[in-house]
């Protein structure tokens, strides 16, 4: 009975080992939320607008946790082509990426709320932001879905960070101007981070997680069909952005001015 109880918990309810795991790292989350609050603040002291100010924090959380996740990721990438559960196992970095994005998601939001221009046009970035904190409570919640929190939370961020540098030079044009070449490399790099990470990677990483997905069901409804349905969403984005990335690549390959206009893409 003792056992039966123990093999039904971890079906439900998570790894008891991976569940203490997620509670260690509550005082990193803190910690990251207060780094990105104090680096904006900062930003702030110096003279610098929301905008301006928002640009290193938002640097700094993409690498801290693009490094997590790709360093989880070479000791579990090999195990994805045998579908993990959504319960499977994960490195500690990658149990961190889940934990971390609720503090930078919250920040984002924050920013958001403050700039008109982080919100998107239609508050695309709005959504985004909240749907990317729904999934990282829920996860950290459940402690599930960390093996795929691993990639999608700290792999894929990996493409975000170029993107920052992006940003930059499209909302200050002093700053292009100033590093015209930099401004030049940064897009085709972005580009391709985009589409070795987020165009042919993603689609398989989601072929294995939808897999384990319906596997799982009923259990956890409310979980996997929440992950699922955002899973979709964000794929068909993807999807999308790949195709402005594509008309942006050729706009740049003939040289049309246009490249420096397209729109936002995280």
């Amino acid at each position: 009975m003792v056992q039966a109880a123990e093999l039904h918990t971890r079906g439900t309810r998570g790894k008891p080992e991976q569940a203490s795991q997620a509670m260690e790292y509550v005082n990193d989350a803190y910690k990251f939320g207060a780094l990105l609050c104090g680096l904006h603040g900062a930003g702030r002291l110096a003279g610098l607008s929301d905008i301006a100010a928002h640009v290193v924090p938002q640097a700094v959380a993409f690498l801290i946790l693009a490094v997590l996740g790709v360093d989880a990721w070479r000791s579990m990438y090999q195990s994805v082509g045998e579908t993990p559960g959504v319960y499977a196992e994960a490195h500690a970095n990658g149990i961190r990426c889940c934990i971390l994005q609720i503090p930078f998601q919250l920040y984002e939001l924050a920013c958001a709320a403050r700039v008109k221009r982080l919100r998107g046009k239609t508050y695309e970035m709005v959504v985004h932001h909240a749907l990317a904190l729904l999934l990282a409570c829920l996860a950290v919640n459940k402690d599930i879905y960390y093996f795929y929190g691993t990639y999608f939370f700290g792999v894929s961020e990996l493409s975000s960070l170029p993107l920052v540098f992006l940003d930059l030079f499209k909302m200050f044009p002093d700053v292009k101007k100033r590093y015209p070449m930099s401004n030049e490399l940064i897009r085709p790099f972005f580009c391709v981070c985009f589409l070795v990470l987020r165009t042919f990677y993603w689609p398989y990483v989601s072929y294995h997680f939808w897999s384990a997905s319906l596997t799982h069901y009923p259990s956890d409804k409310l979980e996997v069909m929440t992950f699922c349905t955002v899973n979709l969403l964000l794929s068909a984005l993807q999807a999308f952005w790949t195709y402005l990335i594509i008309i942006g690549l050729y706009k740049l390959a003939i040289g049309d001015p246009g490249t420096h206009d397209v729109d936002k893409i995280d």
